[in-house]
């Protein structure tokens, strides 16, 4: 079977996406050679803890920074289904829809920390590899030490999955379809979503934490605000 080059998938809430969402991710491309990257915002239902920002306007974000950066490009398919769904679920659909083309899905080291307690996680490695986003493995080596008590109770059957998925050469993602681990030096941005939000409700200085676009088009939409002189 002649494979396709691969494609990157990367998903979350995006609410807002911001510059921890768009570097690390871009740099790990281009260690990978991975030339297109589907953004996926996930679905939230109102009724559950719902997202500051509706689904349509976290997808328009995301749609503004794909439109600065060549690499990306928006996939809706979780907010169209609708429903609530797990990864597995959106990575069987477009393996299904791509089935000659390597699935690369983008994760942190604290999603790959976590990915025991993910849906059906076994069988992700039958439809992706994962690419984990990174400086210099720091996490990874400290596994066994770590003080977070989930984290250490599985951190020795993290080390074994390491042992027997991790790639060292990025270019083994692109001649198998999945199931391997690679995870990539890249720069690590601390700040999260959470923070972002309360900055701006608070009329704080977001800037070097948002590409200029989002910050304009949060302005321009009233999003995550709790004061009626925001602006």
């Amino acid at each position: 079977m002649q494979l396709t080059p691969p494609l990157g998938i990367f998903g979350g809430t995006f609410d807002p996406i911001h510059n921890g969402h768009i570097y690390p991710v871009l740099e790990g491309a281009e260690k990978a050679n991975i030339k297109k990257v589907a953004l996926m915002p996930c679905y939230i239902p109102s009724h559950k803890n719902p997202a500051a920002a509706s689904s349509e306007d976290r997808l328009k974000m995301v749609e503004l920074v794909c439109a600065d950066h060549g690499l990306f490009y928006a996939d809706p398919r979780d907010i169209s289904r609708g429903i609530p769904t797990f990864s597995v679920d959106s990575l069987t659909e477009i393996r299904k829809a791509m089935p000659n083309t390597p699935l690369c899905f983008f994760i942190g080291t604290d999603s790959l920390q976590s990915l025991f307690t993910w849906h059906q996680w076994p069988t992700l490695f039958d439809l992706c590899h994962f690419v984990v986003c990174e400086r210099n493995a720091e996490s990874i080596k400290t596994l066994n030490s770590n003080t977070d008590n989930s984290l250490k109770r599985h951190g020795p059957q993290l080390q074994e999955l390491l042992k027997k998925r991790q790639v060292f050469n990025p270019m083994a993602l692109h001649s198998r379809l999945a199931g391997h681990i690679y995870v990539a030096n890249t720069q690590s941005l601390t700040v999260s979503s959470s923070k972002i939000r309360q900055q701006l409700a608070n009329n704080q200085s977001v800037d070097s934490f948002l590409p200029p676009k989002i910050i304009d088009y949060i302005q321009q939409h009233k999003l995550y605000q709790t004061r009626a002189d925001f602006c």
